[in-house]
């Protein structure tokens, strides 16, 4: 990641002397555990953590929020997501986005729990917060525009998990509901997929499409749908 894209963050993790601190930039992931491969490393010294997973999760920065996602290997724990108001578990292979100005990751386990404290940058937090130059008040979005065909085949995917189910619909499903043939509807799903990738927009990293998909339709907010 280039050093000129803007600084979305600050995280705040331990060490054996204390703590270090590792800056996220706009369209940056860093994975965080102990393991090697993890830029924000920690629970490796003096002695391994055998409780904390060598990748427990993953904070990816997106349009000035930072999103944190659970690692989806069986027999890891939820991470916790600690704001001021609220405590928020993620659990395994989903994420969640805060636009709290600082929060705390929780990683927990028998013997001890692992923190990591993030601050959000002030430029990103105003950015969130202000004004428009007029002086009304603005919002930022993610910008993601689909089709009404896109929009109907993704609510469709999403039915079955707002009517309390765990996974999204089948292909199969979703034809039968919509009276497309199966190979269509996995086609338009495949166009959202890599609509979403093109915009940066985070999903879970999972070989399962329709999971990836809803999930981040649902945890940004891109599903439009009058309750």
């Amino acid at each position: 990641m280039s050093s000129t894209e803007p600084a979305i963050a600050t995280v705040r993790y331990p060490t054996v002397d204390g703590s270090a601190t590792y800056v996220l930039r706009e369209g940056e992931s860093a994975a965080f555990g102990r393991g090697e491969a993890c830029p924000i490393r920690f629970g490796h010294l003096p002695e391994p953590d055998r409780d904390l997973p060598r990748i427990a999760g993953r904070l990816s920065a997106l349009n000035g929020r930072v999103f944190v996602e659970s690692s989806g290997t069986v027999g890891h724990r939820a991470l916790e997501v600690i704001t001021r108001s609220k405590r928020t578990q993620v659990a395994l292979g989903e994420g969640f986005s805060c636009n709290d100005a600082s929060f705390e990751v929780l990683v927990p386990g028998p013997s001890r729990a692992w923190s990591l404290s993030i601050s959000m940058a002030t430029s990103t937090t105003e950015a969130a917060e202000g004004s428009a130059p007029d002086g009304s008040s603005e919002t930022l979005h993610i910008g993601l525009s689909l089709s009404a065909r896109q929009m109907i085949v993704l609510l469709a995917y999403y039915e079955p998990i707002r009517n309390g189910r765990a996974e999204p619909a089948t292909h199969r499903e979703v034809a039968t509901a919509l009276s497309y043939h199966e190979n269509t509807v996995r086609k338009v799903l495949y166009e959202v997929w890599e609509a979403m990738l093109d915009r940066g927009i985070p999903m879970l990293d999972v070989d399962d499409k329709r999971v990836a998909v809803v999930e981040a339709a649902r945890i940004h907010g891109l599903l439009r749908i009058d309750d």
